[in-house]
């Protein structure tokens, strides 16, 4: 998308599914839900035996709802150990459950109440976020979810994320040809911070960081005349020779920085390392 407008806000539709994705791009949400079912794809977590300590509550954490982001669903097991063996079923992208306990050892793991399933979950941050999510589907199939208090609107570089009430941090995710047809990285008038590598659905691009710059005399963005906020992060990735996708969020502290990882994490779309079916957990 052009830096003049990547990252800002304006009035927000509220979140339906009303709208396509322009700039050859769209995204699909599945609508969230609580019920469990059985994913015939599900993440792969590869880790070494677990341990099963005694659950210890944690308030900030237990009696949450808490909704899968991976496209790819996620295994619940019987006991909190990564094991085919004691796979009792699954959640699939979008699906929301109630946490009941969670334990720190082996990794991390939450026991969770579906609407028909109780079991234990690894409690990786990509792999679900506390609260509730909405969906959103295009007809190119690309898909991602989005905080059901935030909603979408259709621009003319992709699709803009924004919260239904104020204008604390938007996000955005658009489609081009190639990564150069993105432009320059971050935004006019913002130093980076930091870089790193990321796997986004099975394709490795690159996450920044950006801090608006004390000193910038960047223009007032058009066609969102909203003033940019003081933070700004990235994801890029090429999906192949003729499709790359980029992913931004602009915003006012870390604290916020849940939303972003929540779309980057689920987003999913029709190419082959992102669609291909996951290998089964190894067992211990």
């Amino acid at each position: 998308m052009p830096a003049r407008a990547r990252g800002l806000t304006r009035a927000v539709r509220p979140g339906t599914i009303a709208v396509a994705i322009a700039a050859g791009g769209a995204l699909l949400l599945a609508a969230c839900g609580g019920s469990a079912s059985h994913p015939s794809r599900t993440p792969t977590v590869t880790a070494s035996a677990l341990t099963s300590p005694t659950p210890s509550p944690t308030p900030q954490i237990v009696g949450t709802t808490r909704t899968v982001l991976s496209p790819l669903g996620l295994r619940v097991h019987s006991v909190p150990v990564l094991a085919s063996s004691n796979v009792v079923g699954g959640f699939s992208q979008g699906r929301t459950f109630t946490v009941l306990a969670y334990q720190s050892g082996g990794g991390g793991w939450f026991h969770v109440q579906g609407r028909t399933l109780t079991g234990w979950v690894v409690a990786d941050p990509a792999l679900t976020a506390a609260g509730t999510f909405n969906s959103y589907a295009e007809a190119d199939g690309v898909t991602a979810l989005y905080p059901q208090t935030w909603g979408f609107q259709q621009e003319s570089f992709g699709t803009l994320f924004v919260p239904q009430a104020g204008a604390t941090a938007s996000g955005v995710l658009e489609i081009a040809s190639s990564l150069k047809a993105f432009g320059p990285a971050g935004l006019s008038g913002y130093a980076q911070t930091s870089s790193s590598p990321i796997v986004v659905c099975g394709y490795t691009g690159t996450l920044s960081y950006y801090a608006k710059e004390a000193s910038s005399t960047a223009p007032t963005p058009v066609p969102l005349p909203v003033p940019r906020l003081p933070l700004y992060a990235e994801v890029r990735f090429a999906i192949d020779s003729a499709h790359a996708m980029l992913m931004g969020f602009n915003y006012e502290n870390s604290s916020q920085l849940d939303v972003f990882a929540a779309l980057y994490s689920s987003v999913s779309f029709p190419y082959p390392l992102c669609e291909a079916p996951a290998a089964a957990t190894p067992a211990p």
